[in-house]
């Protein structure tokens, strides 16, 4: 009985070294698939309405706003500066520290807003690596704690702008999931 209790670790890593799927759908069996009963269309509408949002009051000009094929929800991506040269919103530039910090707080609005909704934030693993490779571009360099500072600061903000917002953020996660075009949803942001 010992051997075997000794040996389940070791199988357990030996299947997750050669076969990863296989333990991921033996934990989500497990777990199951509890979404709460959110709608997980709702869940979408409320994380690109909040970046939308979020970077809008920022001060970011969008860079693209489209529904992609296989959603049926408009995405929303922002230019990395509001300068108009196009040297400056090249993707692959440095970035200055304020242009950090407003991405920072777009990046972040996707699970504040969840959270404020659902209690719960499920997902937005790629915005925290969309965040990852933000701190990557910074002309200065941002240490490990200066990343946990500015990642804290950033849902701070999220949260503020969001909580001062919400009237708009709900009429624009309705406007997201109607495909509402973009000057309906700037029209939303822009009244009193």
């Amino acid at each position: 009985l010992c051997y075997f209790l000794a040996l389940i670790p070791i199988l357990w890593l030996g299947v997750g070294s050669t076969a990863p799927a296989a333990i991921a759908s033996l934990i989500v069996l497990i777990r199951g698939q509890d979404d709460g009963g959110v709608d997980p269309k709702e869940r979408v509408c409320r994380h690109e309405a909040a970046h939308f949002l979020a970077g809008y009051l920022c001060g970011l000009p969008v860079a693209n706003y489209e529904t992609i094929e296989d959603s049926d929800i408009p995405r929303v991506e922002f230019h990395y500066s509001s300068d108009a040269d196009s040297v400056a919103t090249a993707p692959n530039r440095e970035l200055n520290m304020d242009e950090v910090n407003a991405l920072t707080v777009v990046a972040m609005s996707r699970a504040v807003a969840e959270a404020m909704s659902f209690e719960k934030a499920k997902g937005g693993n790629s915005d925290l690596i969309e965040l990852q490779n933000i701190f990557r571009k910074s002309k200065e360099f941002i240490g490990a704690e200066k990343q946990q500072d500015l990642t804290r600061w950033g849902s701070l903000t999220a949260y503020r702008l969001l909580n001062e917002n919400k009237a708009k953020l709900d009429l624009l996660v309705k406007a997201f999931s109607q495909k509402k075009p973009i000057a309906e949803c700037v029209a939303i942001v822009e009244q009193e």
